[in-house]
């Protein structure tokens, strides 16, 4: 998924970027969201196929761009600082090992750009009918993307992570269904977007025990599912974040 209502600005900022930075996951499958405008790319493998351009529309660069093979978890990224006018990170961060290595090194070598992910709620909602029921059978209720390492916030002006367990994705407690929202969720409901400039910070979130844990994604739960029932699109929970 990609957030289709930010990419004419995104588009905007790299048309006006002497060099931008976009990443690529590596060789066994398309690197979905890989930006035409983009001068550089980071990769963990080096492609071996086409890679798939976030704007279908436009002409695709990416054949001509420099593709630099490195591991996006170590640091320092083989770049200067400040080296970049803009970056494109879509899709990276709820999938890497140490997502906070990644920000602090946008931080370093970019002036500027956009980060995206799943929101929080999307890696939290089921559409598997009678969770409990299911959990009691001992089938797991299929949550979220179970591929991602990572729930992932953006609040108070810092990334937030939080490790994502078999426990945090199968127990019926912490997984929001279709049936209490009543509905599937929005674009705007399921992604995070994030413009910024200068810095990009974050932190993991660490419990002393399990049952701070639960504590913790029972209340987020709560919490989101009074969000989305109440219609309240503004919450700090949900939606992307655009700096003046």
């Amino acid at each position: 998924m990609l957030l289709c209502r930010n990419l004419h600005r995104v588009n905007e900022h790299a048309s006006r970027s002497h060099r931008v930075l976009t990443f690529a996951t590596g060789a066994d499958w398309p690197t979905w969201g890989a930006l035409n405008g983009a001068t550089h790319v980071i990769e963990a493998v080096p492609a071996l196929h086409t890679a798939v351009p976030a704007d279908r529309q436009e002409r695709d660069r990416l054949p001509f761009v420099r593709r630099v093979a490195f591991d996006v978890c170590a640091a320092p990224w083989p770049f200067p600082d400040k080296h970049f006018d803009f970056s494109f990170c879509s899709h990276l961060l709820e999938d890497v090992r140490d997502p906070l290595v990644v920000l602090r090194e946008l931080s370093r070598v970019c002036r500027a750009g956009y980060i995206e992910t799943p929101s929080r709620v999307r890696e939290i909602f089921s559409r598997t009918r009678f969770p409990r029921l299911a959990a009691w059978l001992g089938r797991t209720p299929e949550a979220g993307f179970t591929a991602h390492r990572w729930y992932v916030e953006y609040l108070e002006g810092e990334f937030r992570f939080l490790a994502k367990t078999a426990e945090t994705v199968s127990r019926p407690q912490y997984v929001l269904t279709r049936g209490e929202v009543g509905r599937d969720l929005s674009e705007d409901e399921s992604g995070l977007g994030v413009f910024w400039t200068e810095r990009i910070d974050g932190r993991e979130l660490v419990f002393p025990t399990a049952e701070d844990v639960g504590y913790e994604l029972r209340g987020f739960k709560q919490r989101i599912l009074y969000h989305l029932k109440s219609g309240d699109a503004a919450s700090p929970v949900l939606g992307d974040v655009w700096p003046a």
